[in-house]
């Protein structure tokens, strides 16, 4: 918008970037943190497009030592202290489960796992063992993990899992998006955005909020001791080495994920 580009080429030289940076300096409804990622992904594009057509003669000097970041920037929305109640797990759930059936599994777990964005983009299809309701992560944050989840939430799982095991595709990811592909980490965020729109709810909530409410309710609702929240968050501790679990185990891990289960009647 600022270049006013309407499908024509035009010239860029450092006198329009200076401009552009100084629009973007003094833009005050996004954050210091958005404005340099801008400038980064414009500044890489540039790059990327004069190694490109370097026979061209394409050439373009970029400022670096001219422009600063000083002046008023809008404050990052952070939602680092956001713990999502019973009732709002509820209603968003709800929300999922009349919507869209992939989308109810992938946030029910979220919500009974508290694993990562990322590992649950990287889950794999044959990791899911529902004989010690688990989910076996290999490459998450901290390594090798398993992730419980509830009896009550196993049978909608394999009602899943079996409808994704008839997609003969040439990916194993638990997830694949409309188009058979894994997902990016853009779309759940978003898709939580909506849902609380939707829901009236007005708390910045994230996939990683699901994370901290767990750990939280587990401890403020449960007592559990820190040393098993951190285990059952997948965190390494000092007495267990997950890389060489045994059957018994398995079974220790989902009696303390019963006993320790904050949402048992959701």
């Amino acid at each position: 918008n600022y270049f006013n580009y309407q499908g024509h080429i035009f010239e860029i030289d450092i006198s329009v970037l200076l401009d552009y940076h100084n629009y973007l300096k003094k833009l005050k409804k996004i954050s210091l943190n958005t404005k340099k990622n801008k400038w980064t992904i414009l500044v890489s594009f540039l790059n990327f497009t004069m190694e490109y057509y370097f026979k061209y003669g394409f050439i373009v000097k970029i400022p670096s030592k001219t422009i600063n970041w000083n002046g008023n920037h809008k404050i990052a929305n952070t939602n680092k202290n956001t713990i999502i109640t019973l009732g709002e797990i509820e209603k968003l759930l709800k929300y999922f489960g009349e919507g869209n059936f992939k989308h109810y599994v992938i946030f029910r777990l979220f919500t009974e796992t508290g694993m990562r964005k990322g590992e649950l983009i990287k889950a794999k299809l044959s990791n899911v063992n529902f004989k010690y309701r688990h989910v076996k992560i290999e490459d998450g944050k901290t390594g090798l993990k398993y992730y419980g989840f509830t009896e009550k939430f196993a049978q909608k799982l394999r009602l899943y899992v079996n409808m994704r095991e008839e997609l003969k595709v040439d990916y194993d990811n638990l997830f694949l998006t409309h188009s058979f592909k894994p997902y990016s980490n853009r779309p759940f965020n978003l898709f939580l955005k909506i849902a609380c729109e939707k829901l009236g709810i007005e708390k910045n909530i994230t996939t990683h909020t699901f994370r901290r409410s767990i750990n939280t309710h587990r401890k403020k609702l449960k007592k559990c001791p820190n040393e098993i929240c951190k285990r059952l968050l997948g965190h390494k501790t000092i007495d267990v080495n997950e890389a060489s679990y045994t059957i018994y185990d398995f079974e220790d891990l989902i009696e303390l994920y019963d006993q320790y289960n904050p949402y048992e009647n959701l």
